[in-house]
């Protein structure tokens, strides 16, 4: 495999659900766990620059991608998902949590400490619920099919999304995408919200961690990731210069150098 051609394969879970894992490049294993409405093939292009350097482990979470699901979901299982990639990739292997995977991450490092973790901006409730009485709405527009009035209100409920932010991510051509996400979405919505705000129960995870925020995230997501810096006791925190939420996508190769530098000083 040359460093920029893909394969993909799946891992089963512990519940018995395969995870479908697209695996790019060579050396130390990066696996990258996606967030609400990303899926591996979103991560492609930064796996296709870190493709000299790491061997990326791109997830299609469960009910995302080829990945199967099951209606007992819980963030539990979510972790049990990574675990068996994990498994697959090594134990020298880095776990980069997105946005909801960051929760998704962190919970997991309670069990089974990976070797190094990347947080990218997860959404610990620390300034209350995001969903509330905006889930009941979008679970019934998922329910008619109508993922685009889904995706409407959860951008402008759930992310607090300005509306023309809104009408600019409409005009995209990830919108018809992301909106085929969205029914997945108010589950995840739900696992944030029971997360819980107490940080001091990781102030034990020694592993070297990688704190990453945009310049131009939101203001409630760059608070969250210093709380967190405050919290671990082995993290670091930088900043992608003009970019937000998805550097992984507007900005692959500043979000590569970052990880690629951090592989490099990163020891379990």
């Amino acid at each position: 495999m040359t460093d920029t051609q893909h394969r993909q394969t799946f891992v089963t879970s512990a519940d018995g659900t395969k995870i479908a894992v697209t695996v790019t490049g060579r050396g130390r294993p990066l696996v990258v766990s996606p967030g609400a409405l990303n899926a591996a093939q979103d991560w492609q292009p930064l796996a296709d620059v870190l493709a000299p350097h790491l061997t990326t482990y791109a997830v299609d979470r469960r009910g995302h991608g080829s990945s199967g699901d099951t209606p007992d979901h819980s963030i539990e299982r979510e972790q049990e998902d990574i675990a068996a990639v994990l498994d697959l990739a090594g134990p020298d292997a880095i776990l980069l949590g997105h946005s909801y995977s960051g929760l998704v991450t962190l919970g997991l490092a309670l069990r089974r400490l990976p070797a190094a973790f990347v947080l990218y901006e997860p959404p610990v409730p620390l300034h209350g619920p995001i969903g509330g009485d905006a889930i009941a709405p979008f679970e019934e527009a998922v329910a008619k099919g109508d993922l685009d009035r889904a995706l409407t209100l959860g951008t402008r409920n759930f992310l607090q999304m300005p509306e023309e932010a809104i009408d600019e991510f409409r005009r995209s051509p990830v919108w018809s995408w992301r909106a085929s996400m969205t029914p997945t979405w108010a589950r995840e919505v739900r696992a944030i919200d029971a997360f819980g705000d107490d940080l001091d129960r990781f102030t034990g995870l020694t592993t070297p961690t990688l704190l990453v925020t945009g310049e131009l995230s939101p203001p409630v997501l760059l608070d969250i990731s210093r709380r967190l810096d405050d919290a671990l006791p082995n993290s670091r925190l930088v900043q992608i210069p003009g970019h937000a939420h998805e550097a992984y996508l507007t900005a692959p190769e500043a979000l590569a150098e970052e990880i690629h530098a951090f592989a490099l000083k990163a020891t379990a």
